[in-house]
């Protein structure tokens, strides 16, 4: 019979996330899914008690080192990045995520720590899909734009330009024939505007 936690690492291990339960204290590895240990073996010591302090912690900045003790103490999430070498050598980076047992007797304290990928086909993929429908919503936007309120705006421009083409016409032929071709150059440049914002909708 499993029990709660080994579903929580079984299931970490299914969606592709490294998973390691160390104790608070000492930081002395408890548990782990083979993700973590295929991730650390390699430069680990044997004992796999030993590989969070001396296949990770070994592996941290100082200020991400300090953040995760303080952390330990203080029972608060946390969140640090860390590298580790591929078998090809290429860095495989990761951001490290803290949780913490509700409820957990003080002699069992521990802390479970998540290894998610900063760069991964399918992380890459997700993003793609986001940055691609966030370039698609501000086309859509600009096009709105365009068409509610620049070209609004210039077709109001143009019938105030021939309005007042009549009336300066009754002043001065010559005048009324400037503000006419006014009047044209803007509905010119309304029609334009509609055809491409019409042919980007295509």
């Amino acid at each position: 019979m499993t029990t709660r936690r080994e579903e929580i690492f079984s299931v970490l291990q299914e969606i592709g996330l490294p998973a390691v339960r160390v104790k608070q204290g000492s930081a002395e590895v408890i548990e782990f899914n083979e993700l973590f240990s295929s991730l650390i073996n390699r430069a680990a010591p044997r004992d796999y008690r030993l590989w969070f302090v001396e296949g990770v912690l070994a592996r941290m900045t100082d200020a991400d080192r300090t953040s995760c003790e303080v952390a330990f103490v203080n029972r608060t999430p946390v969140q640090v990045q860390v590298t580790f070498k591929a078998i090809n050598g290429r860095a495989l980076n990761f951001e490290m995520r803290s949780f913490f047992s509700v409820g957990q007797k003080k002699v069992d304290q521990s802390v479970v720590w998540v290894f998610i990928p900063l760069a991964n086909q399918i992380l890459e993929r997700v993003r793609d899909a986001h940055l691609s429908e966030g370039r698609e919503l501000e086309r859509l936007r600009m096009r709105n734009e365009l068409h509610q309120g620049v070209s609004q705006q210039l077709l109001g421009a143009a019938f105030g330009c021939k309005v007042l083409a009549g009336k300066v016409a009754t002043l001065s032929e010559e005048l009324g024939k400037e503000a006419s071709d006014l009047a044209k150059l803007v509905n010119g440049a309304v029609i334009e505007l509609q055809n491409l914002v019409q042919s980007n909708e295509k």
